[in-house]
């Protein structure tokens, strides 16, 4: 039978492609039944393609409404499939030998995926150019969900297989317990990797059954393992032993090592075990048993300490109510044990009956709130004596938090008691003797310094007459004098109050460089009196600004620059400033330096003495009270300073003082300058208010050249009258007056006339009574003796 026509086709082939070109229900029949679609693309007009009705419906489409076209089908496949579809096309076109058979992700009507498997082969013309493509496809969905199910599954079990790995790991990790194992067929020995982090190696470290043996410490433990090893391997004998250990690193380790033998046919074919570093438990064992020896050796000193002390324990049974005593107990109390019941009632009865109900209440507090029992009563003793005993206790709960027992101490504080109320009769009068100073040096200051007003300023107004020849030496004289004797006063008072601890330091900010002219104007008439040159060298990187108490760092550079001119009789006074590091603070660094006399060594060992100057000689040719000096060493200690001295004798002096305070930021600040010449207020009214007939001339003295119209009055009630009846534009209040005070003055004007300035002109010149004055809410503060130059910047600032 021939099979093959003359083309060498099977005839049965060649009859299905007949068939197929007449019948064309058999080409539906195996489009739709073996093929999930079949498609046909002109690539000569892209846009064209035939989609066969099965492709269609795998998709959910109705095959009736496409139009075949390349847009209907593109926008259903996935964006990187689609890509690599188009890539793969391109290739088949270029090489008949590249095969085009890929999976495609469509989109369902219904939105799932659809995976298709999409084989196709070009049609080419005469010159091999591809013109046409032919492919079918197959649905493989279910296939593909499949095999997603199955990697899916995969991945769950490798995950969950990590997981207990990593559970297992973390598990050895926290029990701090690894595994081994030795295979002695083929020598290998296995170790977890909490095995090999308790050996400290690292993690790929593979030892051998000798190295994992030599760990062991050598000796004793060494020895333990060796013996347990060889008798398991020779009759299965398992082991568990507490070992020391020796680290990769070198640290000493206990080890629970725990081991048993593997036997196959009678024979040791291996060994297994877990392994633990039990450190910490060794640790916590070897503590308590020094906890436990401390308690016995604490429980011994301290029966020694209540034997020295006489210190008696008590016990209160708060279920059943007896009372426990030890022996000190009863000699604190003053009876035996026989006459002691052993109930709360005979405390009780012993206790005085004022402190009864206190220590009573005080117990019930600590029962009730959970807190300890502290507290002190007085016992009337049997003989009728007084004594103070000390009681503390705890309180001792239960499982549910109930009190069921208080323990506790006594001990006799009578001595204590009678020596703190001795001490604080003692207290008491030296805060009296200390405020009684205080005042006393408050009074005295108002006292000297208000006949000192008188002196000073009559002087500075007899110096601005036409006084020439002798008179005018004198007069000159007399003022240096008495600005000298007011700074012997000033330095009397300032170490009286060092002395008493009452120098207090402020703190706001100040300007340096408006202190070094305070000082140079303050210095002017004696550095022109002795033709000294004097001159300030401020560092280029300096940068002013600071936080301090300004009074007191003018009244360290004063000293310093005035003892400098003092002892200078030609030459020069230098002060350099710069900023410095002081025990790592920000610092000024300030350097006085002068051309005098200059100092021995053994001179500047005592520059800082009190009432101590170089010799007698120097006292009686430049006078002083020797104080100067140590309340500048005093003023530098309390801001936390230094200072040091370097001279020589014959050529001069240079003190330097490091004073460690905070930078800050100048805002600018109205403050008062003095003024050489009066103000001219000659439409001006300035009311004074000053019970001193005397300062009243010397002030209205001082005013006359101002100008202005002068008022005087009193005492405060005074001046407040005469503000009911008229305006003012300033008014220069004393304190200290009859009928009433200048605050109270103050305060009332304030009410009616909040706009008139205020001065306080008074002899109180302590920083705590000027602070009081500025918070009263006077303007400023002009101390006694005054300053004519400081009065007219006042008055400039104030006044106009």
């Amino acid at each position: 039978m021939t099979i093959s026509n003359t083309n060498g086709e099977h005839y049965l082939f060649s009859e299905l492609k007949n068939l197929l070109n007449t019948d064309e229900s058999l080409f539906n029949f195996l489009e739709s039944s073996a093929l999930d679609g079949v498609w046909f693309w002109d690539l000569e007009e892209p846009e064209n393609g035939w989609m066969s009705p099965t492709f269609w419906k795998i998709l959910g489409f109705d095959p009736v409404s496409k139009r075949h076209l390349r847009s209907e089908w593109q926008h259903l496949v996935n964006r990187e499939d689609l890509k690599d579809a188009l890539d793969n096309l391109e290739q088949h076109y270029a090489n008949p030998s590249s095969m085009f058979d890929q999976i495609i992700r469509y989109t369902h009507k219904n939105g799932h995926t659809v995976w298709v498997r999409c084989r196709g082969v070009a049609i080419r013309d005469s010159n091999g150019k591809p013109i046409r493509m032919l492919g079918a496809q197959t649905d493989v969905t279910e296939l593909k969900l499949q095999e997603l199910s199955r990697l899916e599954q995969e991945k769950q079990q490798k995950l969950a297989f990590k997981k207990q790995a990593f559970l297992l790991d973390e598990l050895e990790k926290t029990a701090n317990i690894g595994t081994w194992e030795v295979d002695l067929i083929s020598s290998k020995v296995v170790w977890s990797d909490q095995t090999k982090r308790i050996h400290e190696v690292p993690l790929n470290y593979e030892p051998t059954l000798e190295q994992g043996i030599n760990f062991y410490k050598e000796g004793e433990s060494r020895e333990l393992i060796t013996r347990a090893v060889s008798e398991s391997i020779a009759d299965g004998t398992p082991w568990n032993l507490e070992l020391e250990l020796v680290t990769a690193t070198g640290r000493d380790i206990w080890v629970r090592a725990q081991g048993k033998a593997q036997f196959v046919n009678g024979e040791c074919v291996g060994l297994f075990g877990v392994f633990q570093d039990i450190t910490p438990q060794k640790q916590v064992e070897a503590q308590k048993q020094k906890i436990r020896e401390r308690a016995v050796a604490e429980s011994i000193r301290l029966q020694v300490a209540n034997d020295a002390l006489g210190m008696g324990v008590w016990e209160y049974d708060l279920v059943t109510g007896e009372v426990l005593w030890d022996k000190w107990m009863y000699s604190l109390y003053g009876v035996s044990k026989e006459q002691f019941t052993g109930a709360f009632e005979a405390w009780e009865r012993s206790l005085h009956p004022d402190d009864l109900e206190r220590a009573k209440q005080l117990l019930d507090e600590a029962i009730e709130k959970n807190i300890n029992y502290d507290t002190e009563f007085r016992v009337v003793m049997p003989s009728g004596k007084i004594k103070h005993l000390k009681a503390n206790a705890v309180i001792l709960r239960n499982d549910v938090g109930e009190a069921v027992k208080a323990i506790g101490v006594n001990y006799d504080i009578t001595d204590k008691v009678e020596t703190m109320a001795v001490l604080e009769q003692e207290k008491e009068r030296a805060e009296a003797a200390a405020k009684a100073k205080s005042d006393f040096l408050a009074n005295m200051s108002h006292e000297i310094r208000t006949p000192m007003n008188a002196i000073l300023g009559g002087l500075q107004l007899l110096r601005n007459s036409d006084i020439k020849g002798n008179l005018r030496t004198i007069l000159n004289n007399s003022a240096f004098s008495a600005q000298s004797l007011l700074t012997i006063i000033n330095d009397i008072l300032d170490y009286s109050k060092i002395e008493s601890n009452k120098l207090s330091m402020e703190f706001a900010p100040f300007s340096l460089i408006e202190v070094l002219n305070a000082v140079k104007y303050d210095m002017d008439e004696m550095l022109s009196s002795k033709g000294i040159v004097y001159s300030v060298d401020i560092d280029d990187k300096f940068e002013d600004g600071w936080i301090g108490d300004v009074v007191r760092v003018k009244q360290i550079l004063l000293n310093l620059v005035s003892n400098a001119v003092k002892f200078t009789s030609k030459g020069m006074v230098k002060v350099d400033v710069s900023c410095h590091e002081y025990k790592g603070e920000n610092a000024i660094a300030i350097s006085v330096i002068d051309s005098g006399i200059g100092m021995s060594e053994e001179a500047q060992n005592r520059l800082f003495e009190r009432f101590s100057q170089a010799d007698a000689t120097t006292t009686r040719k430049y006078g002083g009270t020797g104080l100067g000096m140590a309340i500048t060493l005093s003023l530098v200690e309390m801001m936390r300073g230094d200072i040091k001295v370097d001279s020589v004798e014959g050529e001069g002096t240079t003190i330097t003082v490091l004073l460690p305070l905070a930078p800050a930021k100048l805002e600018k600040q109205k403050s008062v300058k003095k003024s050489l010449a009066a103000p001219m207020m000659s439409n001006k009214k300035i009311l004074i208010a000053e019970d001193n007939a005397i300062n009243q001339v010397v002030i209205q003295t001082m005013l006359e050249d101002t100008k202005a119209e002068i008022t005087i009055v009193d005492n405060g009630k005074q001046a407040v009258e005469a503000v009911e009846k008229e305006d003012f534009d300033v008014i220069l209040m004393d304190i200290h007056m009859p009928e009433m005070d200048g605050v109270e003055a103050q305060r009332q004007i304030s009410q009616m006339k909040k706009h008139i300035p205020i001065i306080a002109l008074t002899a109180n010149v302590m920083a705590d009574d000027v602070a009081f004055y500025l918070q009263q809410g006077f303007v400023s503060h002009l101390g006694k003796p005054v300053d004519m130059n400081h009065l007219f910047g006042m008055l400039k600032q104030y006044g106009h």
